[in-house]
């Protein structure tokens, strides 16, 4: 997979995969690629049926006879391609991250995460807020998310989380509870540049706000002199 591809990007070229499955016709095709241009460039709610159908040069009741509603768009859209072709996007980078945890202190490796998902969202934030934010209201995509990319990444934390306990470089907590507070810690930081205060986030390089974080996250807020 091209590293340089946004996910918009690759769930257009998953969408042109589509065509050698026979039981989708080209105008759903259409229909699939505009949903994901607007969805994208404005939100689902903000996205019609009728904005959609002249993005796919066809009648808003040729949508009608495929799908039953907007969401149904939604959900064939995103919950299929979440788990077909968006999560492996998402947890390529992970995978290799903890797959190089021998080589790095457990600092390095939440440091290099914690960057390495500020840059992913940072390239294709408007598609994280939507799938995000879609995740909040639609069951089928929530589901999802939990059982591809929270799922692996939770296993891959644990992994090494317990090595770490055992190895003694980590206090013998429970390891989903260690898991829970770098996960939290990971999406403060999203939230805080991207939603809660961008402005005093940025006085801030990504680099310092990533160390202080992790800083408070191995060593406390507590003053051990």
């Amino acid at each position: 997979m091209d590293k340089s591809k946004s996910i918009e990007e690759s769930l257009l070229q998953y969408v042109e995969e589509l065509k050698d499955e026979s039981e989708m016709t080209e105008k759903q095709r259409n229909i699939i690629r505009a949903s994901i241009k607007l969805f994208a460039t404005k939100g689902f709610h903000a996205s019609s049926t009728a904005e959609i159908a002249k993005e796919a040069g066809v009648a808003e009741g040729t949508i009608f006879r495929h799908y039953k509603s907007k969401k149904d768009i939604l959900l064939a859209v995103v919950a299929p391609v979440l788990v077909k072709f968006a999560a492996p996007f998402i947890l390529r980078d992970i995978r290799e991250i903890f797959h190089k945890e021998s080589e790095l202190s457990i600092n390095e490796i939440i440091t290099n995460l914690f960057r390495n998902r500020l840059e992913l969202i940072e390239a294709n934030e408007k598609h994280a807020r939507i799938l995000l934010q879609e995740a909040f209201f639609h069951e089928e995509i929530r589901e999802a998310l939990l059982s591809t990319v929270f799922r692996e990444t939770k296993g891959l934390a644990d992994h090494l989380i317990n090595n770490r306990i055992e190895a003694g470089e980590l206090r013998p907590l429970p390891s989903e509870a260690v898991f829970r507070v770098i996960f939290s810690s990971l999406i403060g930081l999203v939230l805080f540049k991207h939603v809660a205060d961008p402005d005093r986030f940025a006085q801030r390089s990504d680099d310092e706000q990533i160390a202080l974080t992790v800083d408070i996250l191995m060593n406390g807020i507590a003053n051990r002199s």
